[in-house]
């Protein structure tokens, strides 16, 4: 498959399916699913997908039986960056897409993906080029439902992105807990990185991004869809071996 031609983007995380459209190079069409309500009856099995998985073999079946032309993309690939993570196996696929996805932004100096999903996810790429690796912590929601899942009388509280500093009852003070330390985390991680690197370029991206307002917005940006980004980028560099 040629990426001037047609072809899926299917980024399939944890909770969500994000499956774009790219023609002629261009990424368009670019929607959310839950797993559950996957719109296979408006796809085309004949089109070429190109796709980032963390989910199950099973539905990893369910693709394979539905489309005829799949490219997953793996670590064993040719990379437009070159990594220093020491389990290159257990690194996620949506991991490695995103740093694709930034490998030939701003070159030469140091950039920084901040991924707001599921989980917290921070990957450090060089101003050489090199992937050293980042972090991995519980997401919003992650955090709210381990509080009651792992208490005898905390409940399930929604998320709430407006909740006051201080929580008067119990419900608002596991919104503030879930919500403020989500944000201060975050907050303190970047503060971290930019300190042992001033010239660092920031790239916000994720499901749970648009609960994060940066107090400071230069070397900032928001790519919404940087892993469909990053698998047609390293797809373009392998796919004459395909």
């Amino acid at each position: 498959m040629n990426v001037e031609g047609s072809a899926y983007l299917l980024d399939a995380g944890n909770t969500q399916v994000k499956l774009g459209f790219v023609k002629n190079g261009v990424i368009s069409d670019v929607k959310r699913f839950d797993i559950s309500s996957f719109p296979w009856d408006t796809l085309q099995g004949n089109i070429p997908v190109l796709i980032s998985s963390v989910l199950s073999d099973e539905w990893k079946r369910s693709l394979e039986d539905f489309f005829q032309n799949l490219v997953y993309i793996s670590v064993h690939m040719k990379l437009p960056f070159q990594l220093a993570y020491q389990t290159p196996e257990t690194l996620g696929i949506d991991r490695l897409c995103n740093i694709g996805g930034i490998a030939l932004k701003n070159p030469g100096v140091s950039r920084l993906i901040v991924d707001l999903g599921t989980c917290i996810k921070f990957d450090f790429l060089g101003a050489n080029q090199v992937y050293e690796g980042g972090s991995i912590s519980p997401g919003l929601n992650m955090r709210a439902k381990a509080l009651n899942a792992f208490t005898a009388k905390l409940p399930l509280v929604p998320l709430s992105v407006s909740t006051k500093l201080t929580g008067k009852s119990t419900q608002e003070s596991i919104e503030s807990g879930v919500f403020h330390g989500w944000v201060a985390e975050i907050t303190q991680m970047i503060h971290y990185y930019q300190k042992q690197f001033p010239d660092l370029v920031i790239f916000l991206t994720g499901g749970d991004a648009q609960y994060f307002d940066f107090e400071q917005k230069s070397n900032i940006f928001v790519l919404e869809h940087l892993t469909l980004e990053g698998i047609l980028e390293i797809y373009r560099l392998n796919e004459d071996s395909l």
